[in-house]
C-alpha cells in the first residue's frame, strides 16, 4: 500500500515537520492552520514550501488520511463534521499543564485515553493513534538519519484495516510501524510513558511494551 496524498490540520512547528517529511517521501499534502490560506502562503514558503494550504473545511478533500497537529486545548475549535467520514490520525499529545476543553476533562474523568476522548469528540471519523511520540526535529530527519536510527513508531486503532493504512505511513515517512490491538491502548504513547521521545528499533519498542498492554 502507498499513501499518495495525506491533509495535515495544524501549520505549526509538528504539522510543517510533517508536511516536509511527507514531501521528501514523495507525499502530497494539503495542510490547514488557524489563519486562511492566503495568509499561510510566506508561512509556508519558508516551513512547508511544498504544501498547499487549503482551509480547514477543505483537509479532507481528495486525500487518504488527515493527520490532525492542533494543541488539544484549541480542539474546541475544530468542527468535528469537516473531518466526517476520514481516517484520522490524531497526533495530539496530554499536556498536564494544558487547559483542556470540558469535554474532555468529562472523557479523560470516566477513564478514557486522550485519543479515545478525541474519538468520541470526531465520532464521524475513523480514529488512529499515531506519531505523537516523535520530536518534530527527529521526525523531518534526514532519510540517512532515519535509516540509521531504525527507529519504531507505535500505532493504535480499534480497525486493523486503518492501522494498517497508518502504518503505511510511517513506513513511507522511514519508520517501523509497531500496531497496538486497540485505541485504547494508544495511552502508551502519551507523554510520560515507556516509549515517548526515545528512539527505539521493533524489538525494544515492543519489549517495553510487553506486559504493559491491556493495564
Amino acid at each position: 500500500m502507498s499513501i499518495k496524498k495525506i491533509g495535515i490540520l495544524g501549520a505549526g512547528r509538528a504539522g510543517t515537520a510533517l508536511a516536509r517529511a511527507a514531501a521528501s517521501s514523495g507525499i502530497d499534502v494539503n495542510i490547514a492552520g488557524s489563519r486562511p490560506p492566503r495568509m499561510m502562503k510566506y508561512h509556508l514558503a519558508q516551513y512547508a514550501p511544498k504544501a498547499v494550504a487549503v482551509s480547514a473545511e477543505d483537509v479532507a478533500n481528495d486525500v487518504e488520511l488527515v493527520v490532525l497537529m492542533v494543541p488539544q486545548e484549541e480542539l474546541d475549535e475544530v468542527d468535528p463534521d469537516i473531518l466526517s467520514g476520514s481516517l484520522l490520525v490524531d497526533a495530539t499529545n496530554r499536556w498536564q499543564d494544558e487547559p483542556l476543553p470540558q469535554w474532555f476533562e468529562d472523557s479523560l474523568s470516566r477513564g478514557l485515553s486522550s485519543s479515545e476522548a478525541v474519538a468520541e469528540r470526531f465520532a464521524q471519523a475513523r480514529l488512529v493513534k499515531a506519531l505523537n511520540h516523535i520530536s518534530h526535529w527527529d521526525l523531518d530527519a534526514d532519510t540517512v538519519a532515519k535509516a540509521t536510527s531504525q527507529r519504531a513508531l507505535g500505532t493504535a486503532s480499534n480497525n486493523a484495516q486503518d492501522a494498517k493504512v497508518v502504518a503505511s505511513l510511517i513506513e513511507q515517512l522511514g519508520f517501523f510501524p509497531v500496531i497496538l490491538s486497540s485505541l485504547a491502548e494508544g495511552k502508551h504513547l502519551e507523554p510520560g510513558g515507556e516509549i515517548f521521545n526515545e528512539v527505539l528499533g521493533v524489538d525494544e519498542l515492543t519489549r517495553r511494551l510487553t506486559g504493559k498492554i491491556g493495564r
